[in-house]
């Protein structure tokens, strides 16, 4: 509810016509009970038709009123809720896009998923109804005061009702806020199995994992119903309860005020007036028992999005040195993952000049991609410094930076588009003679010419449907789209034919030529031979760096 007064206290000109409509709406609202009062005391006790016209006329007049003010008011409220929805949604995308990918990293995937959905349950806790709702409840003062006027006695027992109706719905709000919660963290839990089966089609099948991940879904799946359950259950007692104080209310007006009649204090018109006064003053505070499901889930989603917004963004500015040379040094270099039991590596120190290979060996696990993730500026190092060109990586725009590099990661994903518009990702300006050149470069002409729609080819799914070669091969032209100085190749052979190895080969021979920087990681014996240091990573916990040394008459280098 603080979020919604907070919305509402923003706008302090749409709040005082929001304010101003419900006033016209709460007071047209008392003319059909004053039309019932005045119907069964002056017209059916002295029978004059022209008291019902004239009666009847007034009464339809205020509907009309009451109708238009409701409707105005409305679309003011509306307006209440489309702007910070909107933005609430910005912001969480921007932050999927924008934030630095070591934070991104500690996050679950499902729970990531989860958060960008939390944007329609803020939307459905803050709609115009809701905003109306909550605006109507302080105008049941209105009617409290008008039963007042007619019996202090009645008046009071609504009182009474309204007071245990709004503890009974801020207890609830309370009482929902920790099963809520829950009920995120299961779901992002079950969307993490519904991704693994949706992308691990192939490995669930082929290493009959089918079973161990129906289990894991039926356990979760479980936990999900009970919580949901859970909040059914509370949602519904909160909601029988508050029917039951509507129900007793009736009864108390009616029996209380049937002894008033008979004592001559009241008359049976002013007592069915009084009943319906009763009821549309306890209305708007047990329309908010029906919403309050809805508003803790806006509540906890909208808490989880700014805590989300928190995460720290790349520099959207910084150093950009024109031209890049091509200089690389690692300085004292450290990575540790959060929880590990070690450093990846650390003490990592090298230098490499413009024109020179480097070759990056080591186990799986032993740090490889993190250090090509490290040099294209994804994750930042735990401790020590990446210079390039002399310049700490940290201080430079990452955007630019990027353009300066010529980076294929070891397992391609593709953004929503056509082949052409992912190749020229990096580098908008890319003709068509360019394009051509770099598709002619990895040998993904025959493909190209082959597809239907050819450089327009759509890609889906990160181009899962697409062969692993194919996907390598617009992976190689996507990063030489850039032209950059540094070129970072993770695995650029793995998974390739010997046709595809030989284009990588030739493009890795061109790129040194030109005297680009070449750091590639792989045990491919035809990379390393051309490298000139050789990175073991395998060697713990300070990485070996060796020259590699190229005896005239051998192809195998030595070390």
């Amino acid at each position: 509810m603080t979020e919604l007064f907070r919305r509402l206290a923003a706008s302090p000109f749409l709040l005082g016509e929001l304010l101003l409509a419900s006033l016209f709406v709460n007071i047209l609202g008392l003319a059909s009970t004053l039309y019932v009062i005045q119907v069964l005391n002056r017209y059916v006790s002295y029978g004059v038709d022209a008291t019902l016209v004239t009666l009847t006329v007034g009464v339809v007049i205020a509907a009309l009123l009451e109708f238009g003010f409701r409707l105005a008011r409305m679309k003011l409220a509306a307006a209440i809720g489309s702007g910070p929805d909107a933005q609430a949604g910005d912001v969480a995308y921007r932050v999927l896009l924008q934030a630095r990918v070591g934070a991104l990293d500690r996050i679950a995937s499902g729970l990531r998923q989860e958060i960008a959905r939390n944007v329609d349950s803020v939307e459905r806790a803050f709609t115009a109804p809701t905003v109306t709702a909550v605006l109507d409840v302080p105008f049941a003062l209105l009617f409290m005061v008008t039963l007042l006027a007619l019996s202090p006695l009645l008046a009071g027992i609504v009182a009474v009702s309204s007071a245990l109706t709004l503890y009974l719905v801020v207890a609830a709000q309370k009482a929902m806020q920790a099963p809520t919660r829950a009920m995120t963290d299961a779901a992002a839990n079950t969307q993490s199995l519904l991704t693994a089966a949706v992308e691990g089609a192939d490995t669930t099948r082929a290493f009959n994992g089918s079973g161990m991940l129906f289990r894991l879904w039926d356990r979760q799946r479980g936990v999900l119903r009970s919580l949901r359950r859970r909040l059914a259950d509370a949602e519904g007692l909160n909601q029988s309860l508050v029917a039951g104080i509507a129900n007793f209310q009736g009864i108390a007006i009616i029996a209380v005020g049937a002894t008033l009649v008979v004592e001559g204090t009241l008359d049976v018109a002013t007592l069915i007036g009084a009943n319906i006064l009763a009821a549309r003053a306890l209305g708007p505070i047990a329309r908010m028992g029906t919403l309050s499901e809805t508003i803790t889930k806006g509540t906890q989603a909208l808490k989880l999005l700014r805590d989300f917004a928190q995460l720290p963004l790349e520099p959207e500015s910084g150093s950009a040195l024109n031209p890049y040379r091509g200089k690389l040094e690692l300085k004292d270099l450290a990575f540790l993952y959060p929880g590990g039991a070690g450093p990846l590596f650390e003490s990592l120190s090298l230098t490499l000049e413009p024109g020179m290979v480097l070759a990056v060996t080591g186990p799986n696990g032993s740090g490889k991609t993190t250090l090509a993730r490290m040099l294209v500026g994804l994750i930042d190092p735990m401790r020590g410094q990446i210079l390039v060109d002399g310049v700490d990586l940290r201080q430079v725009a990452p955007e630019w930076w990027r353009r300066q590099v010529v980076y294929q990661p070891q397992e391609p994903v593709f953004l929503p588009g056509t082949i052409a518009e992912n190749i020229r990702l990096n580098a908008p300006a890319l003709d068509g003679e360019g394009l051509n050149r770099v598709i002619q470069a990895v040998g993904l002409r025959p493909f190209i010419d082959t597809a239907p729609k050819g450089f327009e080819t759509p890609i889906t799914d990160g181009g899962r449907h697409l062969s692993l070669g194919v996907r390598r091969r617009i992976a190689l032209a996507r990063a030489l789209a850039s032209g950059g100085g540094l070129v970072v190749l993770d695995e650029p052979t793995e998974g390739l034919d010997a046709e595809g190895c030989a284009a990588v080969l030739a493009v890795m021979n061109a790129l040194g030529a030109s005297g680009r920087t070449i750091v590639a990681v792989s045990h491919d014996p035809q990379i390393v031979q051309r490298a000139h240091l050789l990175l073991d990573l395998g060697s713990k916990p300070v990485p070996r760096v060796a020259r590699v040394v190229h005896s005239p008459g051998k192809e195998t280098p030595h070390v």
